[in-house]
């Protein structure tokens, strides 16, 4: 019989996978610790929304605490052990993984506007390679002949266009962010060789093994959740995840309230109570796949940058807030780097959590990011139903 779990268990299980679980690190941050909690995540979502800080950078803070942001960098562009690829989105990947990406590498099929310029500009994609073979790092807007901004992808010049092609099919990949501008460059250049020169696996293999570090990741979750993590299609995941299954490598689980089918590694690490205290950006891998933290937190999240001002509900670019075992609150935060504070534009508590309580962690987490962020001290705003207690316990 599968085992089974409560909703409490899922909860934990879901927490303590992603590295959320505990106490942070007492000594300081350096490289090792920053590697192991991609590591534990295997995932890094890559966002460019600096309204408060670069998404990428605040996963780390959530589960390490004070860091230094050019650690990231430096693993990423110097030390080469991490890499940037197309996976759940674009993201900071274990170097280690490059050889699973591959097998999709390959299968890229050029999409239309590749087409329109080998059809209207015949030898200039090969002349993009050849530029950044000679010329070393290169911007989009660097290489010869790039153009002038246009069309509907994303106002991109053919110069992007051939540049994020060659990043799509591996030929090229991202040596170096300046101002977040991506630096291209040969791949063999930039991972090193005996990750990009080893067996590539099959498609079949390479699905088979992401499926697991989802898994693995996730602690707990539905096919569609761990497909969805490596942006494979639910049919190929659930295929890849139940030959995982028979071959004893994952389990099936039942869940309290869960009406699809869940699965959990074969070894479960612990069901114990969980520690947890972190803001999160709206890209952790804990949250951002919104389905699965409805059904496992009972927290309904969608981000609202898009929403028009007057209809958004919690705010701009909102921050949930773990404590112990729930999803407790929410906050729309903004680095006003002019002034030099950490502005909380509203704060809500969920549902049956104590104000005081929540905030009173929530100011201890507010203060550290203010002081991670260089910035001088916190500014409460007026909107939400916890910005009463969250002023009064800033006060203490």
């Amino acid at each position: 019989m599968p085992l089974y779990l409560s909703k409490q268990d899922a909860k934990r299980i879901a927490i303590r996978a992603q590295g959320l679980a505990g106490e942070r690190p007492d000594n300081a941050i350096v490289t090792a610790d920053v590697q192991r909690s991609i590591r534990t995540m295997n995932l890094l979502q890559i966002d460019s929304v600096n309204v408060c800080v670069r998404s990428h950078y605040m996963p780390l803070f959530s589960r390490l605490g004070i860091y230094d942001q050019n650690l990231l960098d430096e693993l990423v562009y110097t030390k080469k052990s991490v890499f940037e690829t197309w996976a759940h989105a674009a993201c900071f990947v274990p170097v280690e993984d490059h050889r699973l990406f591959r097998p999709r590498m390959a299968a890229q099929k050029p999409r239309r506007p590749v087409a329109e310029i080998m059809q209207k500009r015949p030898g200039y994609l090969e002349d993009v390679l050849e530029q950044v073979r000679d010329r070393g790092l290169l911007t989009a807007s660097e290489l010869d002949g790039a153009g002038k901004r246009t069309g509907p992808w994303w106002g991109y010049t053919i110069g992007k266009v051939a540049a994020e092609w060659y990043f799509a099919v591996g030929a090229l990949s991202i040596g170096d962010r300046r101002n977040f501008a991506r630096y291209y460059d040969l791949t063999e250049r930039v991972v090193p060789a005996e990750h990009l020169n080893g067996v590539t696996p099959t498609m079949e293999e390479a699905n088979r093994e992401m499926m697991l570090k989802a898994v693995t990741a996730h602690g707990i979750g539905t096919a569609e959740d761990f497909a969805d993590y490596y942006h494979l299609k639910n049919g190929d995941a659930k295929k890849r995840l139940t030959e995982l299954v028979e071959m004893g490598m994952v389990q099936q689980v039942e869940v309290e309230g869960w009406d699809s089918s869940a699965f959990a590694p074969l070894a479960i690490e612990s069901t114990e109570p969980t520690d947890a205290k972190a803001l999160l950006t709206p890209f952790d891998p804990l949250v951002w796949n919104r389905d699965r933290i409805d059904r496992i937190f009972d927290f309904f999240y969608r981000i609202e940058i898009y929403v028009p001002e007057k209809k958004r509900k919690y705010g701009y670019y909102v921050y949930p807030f773990v404590l112990g075992e729930d999803l407790v609150a929410r906050v729309d935060l903004k680095a006003d780097r002019h002034k030099g504070v950490l502005r909380v534009q509203s704060a809500f508590v969920e549902d049956e959590h104590d104000h005081d309580y929540v905030a009173a962690n929530l100011a201890d987490e507010l203060r550290l990011m203010a002081h991670w962020l260089s910035m001088k001290r916190v500014v409460i705003g007026r909107k939400g139903n916890l910005i009463p207690a969250l002023r009064t316990a800033l006060k203490k």
